[in-house]
């Protein structure tokens, strides 16, 4: 372990006098020679190729594609690439501690992970191909973006979003089919084919998608068609002023009084009391 800690300050990586942040995608080779530091600024990384080892806290963890990890201000770390290794290609987002307060604040008040975790060593998360996917994307849009406030929130609320949606929490290892199927199942053709327009999404048979749903989600296929059309209604009672009986039939019920009876199972109400509530004018 590294004996000597450098201080870094945020304010040595800024540019411009009105950045708030600092965004860097770089390559990590074994010949790199980069300080054992802390700092007062609050940092997130993920490792989007390659492998390596990060030192941190006096531990050596070994990382590869996909490891994200949020850094406290406390915790002293650093890279290391060993051999003929091709180097770790790392994207580092580092920001003030003022808006770290902020985010906790506003939505993880009573938190004890992501970046409030009082662990020896900081948090960090496997993300899979499809998660790692989706941050370089917004990454890529960011880092032609001016470093305000704006685009700070934007790329570490989106992280957090990608770190506590269901299925990277306790169904981190959901099928990609299924996740896919489970976004895309939300138009009226598909409805009308009920479970076996559910199903046509995943390329699989009804029953193997029955016992995935089972597993990861504890309810049956039917059960999650019916929640998602009946979603689906309620987006559309809420929006617009599309006629109750015409949601009813686009969702694929052919019975208004079944509809009426599904819906207020869900949400207590039927549906004209629904719309009624949400198109309250203030």
């Amino acid at each position: 372990m590294p004996e000597n800690i450098t201080r870094i300050s945020l304010s040595s990586f800024l540019i411009n006098e009105k950045d708030h942040f600092h965004i860097v995608r770089r390559t990590i080779t074994s010949t790199a020679e980069l300080a054992y530091h802390d700092h007062d600024y609050a940092e997130v990384f993920w490792i989007k190729e390659g492998s390596g080892i990060h030192i941190v806290n006096g531990e050596s963890i070994p990382v590869k594609k996909g490891h994200l990890c949020m850094i406290r201000p406390h915790d002293a770390h650093t890279f290391r690439v060993e051999g003929t290794n091709t180097g770790l290609v790392v994207t580092n987002i580092a920001f003030p501690l003022n808006n770290l307060n902020t985010f906790k604040n506003r939505y993880f008040p009573n938190s004890n992970t992501h970046f409030w975790t009082d662990a020896e060593t900081p948090f960090s998360h496997e993300l899979n191909t499809d998660q790692l996917i989706e941050i370089s994307g917004i990454t890529d849009y960011i880092l032609s973006k001016p470093k305000d406030y704006i685009h700070l929130d934007l790329m570490i609320l989106h992280i957090f979003k990608i770190l506590d949606t269901p299925h990277t929490n306790s169904h981190v290892d959901m099928p990609y089919w299924l996740q896919y199927a489970l976004e895309n199942y939300q138009t009226p053709q598909l409805f009308k084919e009920g479970i076996a327009g559910f199903a046509s999404l995943t390329g699989r048979s009804t029953d193997h998608v029955n016992r995935v749903i089972k597993e990861h989600l504890n309810q049956t296929l039917t059960e999650t068609v019916t929640k998602i059309k009946i979603n689906y209604a309620a987006q559309r009672l809420t929006m617009t002023n599309v006629p109750i009986k015409t949601i009813c039939f686009d969702i694929g019920f052919n019975n208004i009084g079944h509809f009426y009876k599904i819906f207020k199972n869900h949400h207590n109400m039927t549906p004209k009391e629904f719309r009624d509530i949400n198109h309250k004018v203030f």
